[in-house]
C-alpha cells in the first residue's frame, strides 16, 4: 500500500510539473511526460516478479502454444497504450489513433496461433 501511495504522489507531482511546463515549453513537457512514463514502466518491471512467477506456473499447466500468444498480446497492449497516451498528450490525436490501430493489428497477428489451436480443437470435437 505504501508503494502505491508513493506512485500516486509521484504521478500527481509529475502532472503538475507537466502542466506548468506545458504553458511555457510544450516540447519539454512532452519530454518530461515520456521520462515519467519510462520511470513508471521501470518500476512496473521491478514489481512484476510475482506476476512472472504466476505466469510461469500457468505456462507449465497450459501449453506454450496456447499461453504465449496471450502474454504477447498483453505486452503489446501495454506498450501501445503508453505510446498512444504520450502522442495524445503531445496533441497528436491522429498519430495516437494510428498507433492504437497498429497495436490492434499486432495483437491479432500475435494471437493467430491461439485461433488456429481453437479451430483445431473445435474441429476435433465436431467429429
Amino acid at each position: 500500500m505504501e508503494e502505491i501511495l508513493k506512485v500516486a504522489a509521484l504521478a500527481i507531482v509529475a502532472a503538475v510539473a507537466v502542466s506548468v511546463l506545458n504553458q511555457y515549453q510544450k516540447a519539454y513537457a512532452v519530454l518530461v511526460t515520456a521520462a515519467i512514463c519510462c520511470l513508471f514502466l521501470l518500476y512496473a518491471a521491478k514489481t512484476i516478479a510475482p506476476l512472472v512467477s504466476s505466469l510461469s506456473r500457468l505456462s507449465e499447466i497450459y501449453s506454450a502454444a496456447d499461453f504465449g500468444p496471450v502474454v504477447r498480446a498483453v505486452g503489446i497492449a501495454v506498450v501501445i497504450q503508453g505510446a498512444a497516451d504520450i502522442c495524445e498528450d503531445a496533441g497528436h490525436k491522429a498519430i495516437a489513433g494510428r498507433v492504437i490501430l497498429l497495436g490492434k493489428i499486432a495483437i491479432i497477428a500475435a494471437t493467430i496461433p491461439l485461433f488456429n489451436s481453437m479451430i483445431s480443437i473445435l474441429a476435433e470435437l465436431m467429429r
